[in-house]
């Protein structure tokens, strides 16, 4: 069975979030991945993104390096496909002031952005949740779950049908005895995307092939996109959009723009500068797209947690 990312605090994670969202302003500095990026030997992928905040109440600048190698997984025992490096510096002194695994960042960012979109978008009597991945997402299920603890029935895809098994398989270990959720595997995605309130596609992409069909979503699903960073590695077709409204993680990214028509982004939702859903039988959909101000954020709520767990004192 896959090994598991240790769980994270989600609830805590993504109100976090929503009480520090950054807005852009003048204090704020970032560098977009796609300027930075650089192909070695196709697929396989080294990028970098920045971002600065010179408030001197938030001073922080983070440095994210991250390699992406989809042909790991063909491996034997198969090793992850991306690994990631964060580095946090105090922005008006350039002190370094740690260093992170930006993997487990990654799983902390990602189920903290998911569960609060969720809490923002999907019903509140939502009770199916469909989660397309694997089992290093398991993080992205309690994210859920904790925005909606109606949810009493989670369903597994992958292509891989091992796969789905396995992370079946690690949820019902992670399950309290006394719990009443249902966990099932589907080998037809198309047959079971209608069942579900909300539907979260982690799995990343290789080909343009889209993975969700927009005419098979309930009226009401809400769809949360957290599997893949570029234009080309299509989730979703473009029934999707056509069927109700669509957030962005940030707009200042230039992948952004190219994924969706969108009604905007996830700080003027969470600010109560955009409607989320306008009726009830909208679709609504949230994308990740990678936002370096976020990688900020995150890493800023790991460092600071770990200073005060230890007991020191903050630079």
């Amino acid at each position: 069975m896959a090994s598991q990312p240790p769980p994270f605090p989600s609830n805590q994670s993504f109100v976090h979030l929503d009480y520090k969202l950054p807005s852009p302003s003048s204090s704020t500095t970032t560098s977009s991945a796609a300027a930075e990026s650089s192909t070695t030997t196709s697929p396989n992928t080294l990028s970098l993104k920045t971002c600065c905040f010179t408030n001197p109440s938030f001073p922080y600048l983070s440095v994210r390096m991250k390699t992406e190698f989809p042909s790991n997984s063909s491996f034997l025992p198969p090793i992850p496909g991306m690994h990631c490096v964060v580095s946090l510096f105090h922005s008006l002194t350039g002190v370094p002031l740690a260093s992170l695994d930006g993997t487990s960042l990654a799983y902390l960012r990602l189920s903290a952005l998911s569960g609060l979109a969720s809490d923002l978008l999907s019903l509140p009597s939502s009770t199916t949740l469909l989660i397309i991945g694997s089992c290093e997402y398991a993080h992205l299920v309690t994210a859920h779950r904790t925005a909606r603890p109606s949810i009493n029935r989670i369903i597994v895809y992958n292509p891989n049908f091992s796969k789905a098994q396995d992370f079946v398989c690690e949820l019902c270990l992670r399950e309290p005895e006394s719990s009443t959720v249902i966990f099932d595997y589907a080998k037809d995605l198309d047959q079971v995307i209608g069942m579900a309130d909300i539907v979260c596609c982690a799995a990343y992409r290789t080909t343009n092939v889209p993975i969700v069909k927009g005419k098979l979503l309930k009226a009401g699903a809400h769809l949360d996109l957290v599997g893949s960073l570029t234009y080309e590695m299509k989730e979703c077709d473009d029934d999707v959009f056509s069927r109700g409204r669509a957030f962005v993680e940030e707009i200042a990214m230039n992948e952004a723009e190219k994924f969706v028509d969108f009604a905007g982004t996830l700080t003027e939702l969470a600010g109560g500068k955009m409607q989320g859903r306008k009726t009830y039988d909208d679709v609504t959909l949230f994308k990740a797209v990678g936002s370096a101000r976020f990688d900020l954020l995150v890493a800023q709520f790991a460092y600071e947690s770990h200073i005060k767990l230890s007991n020191f004192a903050l630079v």
